[in-house]
C-alpha cells in the first residue's frame, strides 16, 4: 500500500514539474523574419546572432528565420553572409508579444571572401540535434565532379560498395545495414517515388545544398519503413534567383553537366524552377591480374589458358540524363508555394558482368525511361499561427527494356567470345528481349504545427501504390513472363517535440503505423498480403551540457517491409524471391558531441555507439541454383546482431584551412544458434554476415588561400584518403585469406586543387581519383577503376532580376 502510494505521488510530483516547465516554455518568447536581397528574394545562410550571446540561427531556403526562448527586453540582431553587407536591427520583446522583421541586405562582392558566418549552420544545428544524424553541407565539394555517393562515402558510418565504375550498381551501407535496409529521399520525397532513373550515383553534388544522413532511427516526418537508416538529399533553396551550371571531362571518356537554376519575380511571384544533368562514360578502364587477391585474368590463346597482366574493360557504356522544370507561384496569401511539376529521366547502360567478375557479359543491354509529373504545396500559418503545411503528389511511369539475344555462351576478358549457342542467352536460359514497366504513385501531406515555440506536433501521412510487370518480346505467348505484381504501402506517423532549459534539453518521440497490401507472382509461387498492418515507435533526447557540448540518445521499434526487386527479381542479375518475409529491428544510438571555438580556431569531435537487433535480416548473395556467379538473390536471416561505434574529428582555422578523421567499426553477426526446426547449430553462427566492411575509416584535409591572385580569386587543395580493412565476401566462418572470399586492406587516395575567380563566379578544378593507381574492390570482388583524371568547370550566379513585373 505505502509503495502504490508512494509511486503515486511520485507520478503526481513528476507531472507537476513538467507542467511547470511547460508553462514556463509557452511564457517565452521569440522574433522570427525573412531575410531578402534588394531584387526582393529570400537570403538562405545568413547568420543571425543576438548581441554578446552565443543564441544564433541561420536562415532557411526561403531567408526565413526564428529564434526561440526568450524573455521580454530588447535584443540587438546582427545580420551578416557571405557577398552581403553586415546588417544589424534592434527588437524589443514585450510580454505575450513576438516580434517579426524584414530585413533588406545590400551585396558587398569586395568583402566575399573575408565575412565571417557566427551562429550555426543548419548541418550544425542538425548535429546537436536529438537524433543521431550525420548532415554535410555541399558546398566544399561543388566545384568537383563528385555524385552525391561519392560525397557520402567520406562520411563515417557510411559505405558505398560500387560494383565499376560510373553508373555501375552499388550497395549503401550504414552502421552494418545495407542495401535496401536504408530509404533514400529527396527534400523528403522518397527517391523511388521518382523511378529507377534517379540515382545517388547519377545526381552531381553542386544540384544538393545539404545530405542528411540518419542512422537506426528515422523520424516519423519523413514518412516510410527504414530498417536501418535514411538519407535525405536537401537541393538548393528553390524560388530564388540563381543560376549554376558546370561541365566536367575525365578518364575513361567520362563526360559530366549539370544545370539548375531558379527564378522568381518580385511582383506577380511567378516561380520558374529547372534542374538536369547529363553522365556519360565508356568505363573501359584496365582490369588487372591481382595475385595478392587471388584473381586471376585469364584468358585462352591458341587453345592454352594464359593469364595476362591487364586488359581493357569493354561493353561497360553507361548514358543518363535528367530534365526537371517546375512553374508556378509563390509569396501568396492562400500559398508560399504553390509549383507543377515535370521530371524526365532516361538511361541506356551495357552489362559487363554478372554477380561477380567470373561471369563476362559482351552484348547484353538495359535501356529505361521515365516521366514524373508532380505537384508541390506549402502554406505557413495556416488558419492559425503557426500550422503548417506541406503536400507533394506525383505519378511514375517506368520503362525498360532488357535486351539479352546473343548466342554466346560467354566472353573472355580479352573480348573474344568462346562459342556460339543458338538458344540461350548471356544470363538467361532463353533469349529474351523483356520490356518492363513499372508504376509508382505517392501522395504525401505533412502537418507541423508549433503549439508554442517549444511544443511542436507533426502528422505525416505517405501512401505509396507501385506495380512492375514484364513480357518477352521474343516469347510473348510464355505466360511465364506475364507477371503482375503489385505492392501498397500506407504509412502515418505521428511526432511529438518539446524543449525544456531554454531548449538545453530536446525530447522527441514518435509512433509509425504501416499499412501493406499487394500481390507478388515469383517463378514457383505467389504471396498474397491484403490489410497487413504494423506498429513502428521510438524516441530521441539530447541534453547541452554546455551551449557546444552534449549527449543524445534515441530508440526505435523499426519496419521493413521487402522490396518488388527483392521479390520479383530483375530481370537481369537478380532472380526474385516471394517468400521473403517482412523484416524488424531494435535500433539504438548512444553519442556524445563536443564544439569549441577559439577566436579563428574551431575544434569539433563526435562519438557514437550503436546496436541493432534485427530478425528476418534480408540480404543478397550469389543464388544458391546459380552457376559461375551469373545471379544473386535475396534471403532471410534468422537473427542478425549489430553492434559498433564510430568517432569523428575536426579541426578548422577560419578560412584557411581544415582536417578531419573519421573511423567506423561494427560487427554484424548471425546470432540465430540453430537451423530453424532443429537443434543442429548453423554453420554460419556468430560469424560476420557476407560482403560487408567491418572497419573503415577516412581522412580529410583543405587548405585555400582568398585573393592569392587578385581580389576575389581563391585557390583551393583538398587530400582525401580512405582505408577499407579486409573482409569476407562470404560467411566469415567459411571465408579463407587464400581463396577467392576475401578482399584485402584497401587505402585509396583522391586529390583536387580549384581556382576560382570573381569571388566564386567562375571556377576550375583539376582532379585525381585513386592517385596512386590501387587496385580496388567492392561488392564481391568486382574490380573498381584505377587511377583517373578529371577537369571540371563550374558557373554560377546568385542573384539576378530578369523582369520586373
Amino acid at each position: 500500500m505505502d509503495l502504490k502510494l508512494r509511486s503515486k505521488s511520485t507520478r503526481f510530483i513528476f507531472t507537476s514539474i513538467l507542467l511547470l516547465y511547460s508553462l514556463q516554455s509557452m511564457a517565452q518568447l521569440y522574433v522570427h523574419g525573412t531575410i531578402k536581397g534588394i531584387s526582393g528574394e529570400g537570403i538562405p545562410g545568413v547568420a543571425v546572432q543576438i548581441k554578446n550571446s552565443s543564441r544564433g540561427e541561420h536562415t532557411d531556403a526561403d531567408g526565413k528565420f526564428r529564434i526561440n526562448g526568450l524573455k521580454s527586453g530588447t535584443y540587438q540582431l546582427l545580420f551578416s553572409a557571405v557577398g552581403y553587407k553586415n546588417h544589424q536591427r534592434d527588437v524589443t520583446l514585450k510580454s505575450g508579444q513576438n516580434q517579426e522583421v524584414l530585413i533588406v541586405m545590400e551585396e558587398n562582392s569586395q568583402h566575399l571572401n573575408e565575412v565571417r558566418v557566427v551562429g550555426k549552420t543548419e548541418s550544425r544545428a542538425l548535429k546537436e540535434g536529438a537524433y543521431n544524424v550525420n548532415a554535410l553541407d555541399t558546398k566544399a565539394f561543388a566545384n568537383t565532379s563528385s555524385d552525391i555517393n561519392q560525397v557520402l562515402n567520406r562520411m563515417s558510418g557510411v559505405r558505398i560498395q560500387e560494383s565499376g565504375g560510373l553508373g555501375s550498381d552499388f550497395r549503401f551501407s550504414l552502421n552494418g545495414l545495407s542495401g535496401n535496409h536504408i530509404k533514400f529521399f529527396i527534400d523528403g520525397i522518397p527517391m523511388e517515388s521518382f523511378g529507377g532513373g534517379l540515382s545517388l550515383n547519377n545526381i552531381p553534388v553542386n544540384l544538393a545544398e545539404r545530405i542528411e544522413v540518419y542512422k537506426g532511427v528515422v523520424p516519423a516526418y519523413l514518412g516510410s519503413d527504414a530498417l536501418g537508416g535514411a538519407v535525405n538529399i536537401v537541393t538548393k533553396g528553390k524560388g530564388n534567383n540563381k543560376l549554376d551550371a558546370s561541365y566536367s571531362i575525365g578518364s575513361f571518356n567520362t563526360h559530366r553537366a549539370a544545370l539548375s537554376g531558379s527564378y522568381t519575380a518580385p511582383k506577380s511571384g511567378i516561380t520558374v524552377n529547372i534542374s538536369s544533368y547529363y553522365n556519360f562514360s565508356d568505363n573501359n578502364y584496365w582490369m588487372r591480374n591481382n595475385p595478392e587477391a587471388n584473381v586471376k585474368l585469364q584468358v585462352i590463346e591458341d587453345g592454352k589458358f594464359v593469364v595476362k597482366d591487364r586488359l581493357r574493360r569493354f561493353h561497360d557504356g553507361f548514358e543518363s540524363y535528367m530534365g526537371q522544370i517546375e512553374v508556378g507561384i509563390s509569396n501568396k496569401k492562400w500559398a508560399d508555394v504553390f509549383v507543377l511539376g515535370l521530371t524526365h529521366t532516361n538511361t541506356y547502360k551495357e552489362r559487363q558482368t554478372g554477380a561477380t567478375q567470373d561471369k563476362v557479359i559482351g552484348e547484353m543491354t538495359n535501356k529505361s525511361h521515365n516521366t514524373v509529373p508532380s505537384l508541390r504545396y506549402r502554406k505557413d500559418d495556416l488558419f492559425v499561427k503557426g500550422l503548417a503545411l506541406r503536400a507533394f503528389a506525383n505519378i511514375s511511369n517506368d520503362k525498360s527494356v532488357v535486351t539479352d539475344t546473343s548466342s554466346r555462351t560467354w566472353y573472355q576478358w580479352n573480348g573474344i567470345p568462346d562459342r556460339v549457342n543458338q538458344t540461350s542467352g548471356e544470363l538467361n536460359v532463353n533469349k529474351s528481349i523483356t520490356h518492363l514497366t513499372g508504376g509508382n504513385a505517392l501522395a504525401q501531406l505533412n502537418l507541423n504545427y508549433a503549439l508554442t515555440p517549444d511544443h511542436m506536433f507533426n502528422l505525416n501521412y505517405n501512401y505509396n501504390a507501385s506495380f512492375r510487370e514484364s513480357y518477352n518480346e521474343i516469347d510473348p505467348y510464355n505466360h511465364s513472363y506475364d507477371r503482375s505484381n503489385r505492392l501498397n504501402k500506407k504509412i502515418l506517423g505521428f511526432t511529438y517535440q518539446q524543449d525544456f532549459f531554454d531548449s538545453r534539453l530536446s525530447n522527441s518521440f514518435f509512433v509509425k503505423h504501416f499499412g501493406f497490401s499487394g500481390k507478388v507472382i515469383g517463378t514457383d509461387s505467389s504471396v498474397s498480403k491484403e490489410h497487413s498492418s504494423y506498429w513502428g515507435y521510438g524516441g530521441a533526447s539530447r541534453f547541452k551540457l554546455t551551449e557546444g557540448t552534449g549527449i543524445k540518445a534515441s530508440y526505435e521499434y523499426a519496419l521493413r517491409l521487402p522490396g518488388l526487386i527483392e521479390l520479383y527479381g530483375n530481370a537481369e542479375e537478380v532472380i526474385g524471391n516471394a517468400n521473403l518475409q517482412p523484416e524488424n529491428s531494435n535500433n539504438y544510438n548512444l553519442g556524445v558531441f563536443f564544439t569549441k571555438r577559439v577566436n579563428n580556431h574551431t575544434f569539433f569531435a563526435e562519438a557514437s555507439a550503436f546496436y541493432r537487433n534485427t530478425k528476418n535480416y534480408i540480404y543478397s548473395m550469389p543464388a544458391l541454383s546459380s552457376v559461375g556467379g551469373d545471379f544473386s538473390m535475396y534471403y532471410n536471416a534468422g537473427g542478425i546482431k549489430i553492434n559498433g561505434f564510430e568517432a569523428d574529428l575536426r579541426y578548422e582555422y577560419f578560412r584557411l584551412l581544415s582536417f578531419s578523421v573519421n573511423m567506423s567499426y561494427m560487427n554484424a553477426v548471425d546470432r540465430e544458434r540453430y537451423v530453424r526446426g532443429t537443434n543442429r547449430e548453423k554453420i554460419t553462427y556468430l560469424s560476420r554476415i557476407p560482403n560487408q566492411p567491418w572497419l573503415y575509416g577516412s581522412t580529410d584535409f583543405n587548405i585555400g588561400k582568398s585573393d592569392l591572385f587578385g581580389k576575389g580569386t581563391r585557390l583551393q587543395f583538398n587530400w582525401f584518403t580512405q582505408f577499407i580493412n579486409s573482409y569476407s565476401l562470404s560467411w566469415s566462418k567459411l571465408g579463407n585469406k587464400s581463396t577467392k572470399d576475401y578482399i584485402p586492406v584497401q587505402f585509396i587516395q583522391n586529390v583536387g586543387i580549384t581556382y576560382s575567380l570573381k569571388s566564386g563566379r567562375y571556377n576550375i578544378t583539376l582532379e585525381s581519383r585513386n592517385l596512386t593507381d590501387q587496385i580496388a574492390y567492392d561488392n564481391f570482388k568486382l574490380q573498381k577503376p584505377g587511377r583517373s583524371f578529371s577537369l571540371k568547370l563550374r558557373y554560377v550566379l546568385s542573384s539576378y532580376n530578369l523582369f520586373n513585373y
